[in-house]
């Protein structure tokens, strides 16, 4: 049984603050022991948390370590019946939320699991299998370095999400603070985290473009700033470096699947190509076919009820992830899903979004395929531009570069300046 978060130390220092309202360390504990003690009524071997509630999700993954109770963490975008139907197919007794639903089904022997969803936006969402030692792993390294300790955090990602989940356990685990903002945009972003002295957060490269669009960084004191959940583009790195210059910048490459598998603090996009050679490390990476594959202890142990895995018969875990090697860089260029072929010829929309975000007066891009009866489909992009650039002007020269430093099938076809992008819960583009 993992040791958990230890709410119980210091139970007077903050742990949540949302709105006005801040919630302790000690308060957390209390909802814990309640938990407990209703599982032990009902001799619960299996629960399901569904709540974007940092106090709610950190109660839960607590009182289930504690009493040894497997654990299922679903998105509050998964349907009452894909609810229904993973409770049916997984003897899960409780549904814990503002209040807990206790469920007529057989109970089924507790595997000492963390239950995490890969989607759930929309079909039924796959589950992958942690432990909450592999959740907390990278938080336990990090304060056995010292790092993070006493962060004030704030919370940009899904909470359900496993980016989400790994900065609420990590500030737990090192008696830090999740700051929850009023309102999930960038005003609100900004508001929450200059109202509770955030100093550190860690967003997708899409909520980091966004929030410099809105911060000022004179009116901030941040020491850590990390991008995950995309791929981090070196033009979004140098703006942060230049914007908090007394912060550290980290971008990861993490997934629910293989967990947190490598931090990068040298300012450049990609990771060094020497991690493909090392062996002693707890992470072992390598290139098969283009694409990354990972091996760690922290990955997920499985798919739950799925007949396709990504774990390899060597332990290796496959990725989705395409990567090049660009001289002493390997760089992550796009999902093999999200490509657009264009005539027979595959356009990465990163590849293409990085090239937009490097002219003059782009703030934010998103490149997606339209459908064409002749060739399949078309490059269409949005771009939203710096205040006070003249979007004509603008619009004229990113279209000039695109036909002059651009193959004509990697092209934007279809060019639109918008006010914003829209954004999903996971702080990805939709």
């Amino acid at each position: 049984m993992s040791q958990g978060l230890d709410l119980a130390s210091e139970p007077l220092a903050p742990l949540v603050a949302s709105g006005e309202t801040v919630t302790t360390r000690g308060e957390v504990h209390g909802l814990v022991n309640g938990l407990m003690a209703d599982f032990a009524e009902h001799g619960a071997t299996r629960a399901l948390v569904q709540s974007d509630d940092p106090r709610q999700l950190m109660c839960a993954i607590e009182a289930c370590s504690r009493a040894g109770v497997d654990l299922f963490i679903a998105h509050t975008t998964v349907s009452s019946e894909h609810v229904d139907a993973i409770c049916a197919e997984h003897g899960i007794q409780a549904v814990l939320g503002q209040e807990t639903d206790w469920r007529e089904v057989e109970a089924l022997s507790a595997t000492g699991r963390v239950m995490m969803m890969t989607s759930g936006t929309t079909g039924r969402p796959k589950v992958a299998a942690h432990t909450l030692d592999t959740l907390l792993a990278r938080a336990r390294s990090a304060l056995g370095q010292g790092v993070h300790s006493d962060g004030r955090w704030l919370l940009t990602y899904q909470p359900t999400g496993f980016a989400g989940v790994q900065v609420m356990l990590t500030a737990a685990l090192t008696r830090g603070l999740v700051v929850v903002p009023d309102q999930r945009n960038p005003a609100g972003f900004y508001e929450a985290a200059r109202r509770h002295g955030v100093n550190q957060i860690s967003g997708t490269p899409t909520f980091w473009r966004s929030f410099l669009m809105v911060a000022q960084p004179s009116e901030m004191s941040l020491r850590q700033i990390t991008l995950g959940g995309e791929a981090a583009d070196q033009v979004t790195l140098d703006r942060l470096h230049a914007a908090f210059p007394q912060a550290r910048v980290t971008h990861t490459y993490a997934s629910t699947e293989a967990g947190v598998v490598y931090a990068v603090h040298d300012g450049r996009e990609g990771f060094p190509a020497s991690w493909l050679e090392r062996t002693e490390r707890n992470v072992q990476l390598r290139v098969r076919d283009g694409f990354l594959q990972i091996k760690t202890a922290n990955a997920m142990r499985g798919y739950l009820a799925e007949p396709s895995q990504p774990l390899l018969e060597d332990g290796w875990l496959a990725t989705a992830d395409r990567v090049e090697l660009e001289g002493d860089r390997v760089r992550v260029i796009g999902r093999d899903d999200a490509t657009i072929n264009v005539g027979g010829s595959k356009v990465y929309p990163l590849a293409i979004e990085a090239f937009l975000l490097k002219q003059p007066g782009v703030a934010e891009a998103r490149v997606y395929g339209v459908p064409n009866p002749i060739s399949g489909a078309l490059v269409a992009a949005e771009v939203v531009l710096a205040p006070g650039v003249d979007a004509a002007s603008t619009r004229k020269s990113i279209i000039e570069a695109c036909r002059t430093a651009l193959p004509s099938y990697q092209q934007p076809r279809k060019f639109t300046i918008v006010d914003a992008i829209e954004v999903k819960a996971s702080g990805k583009k939709g």
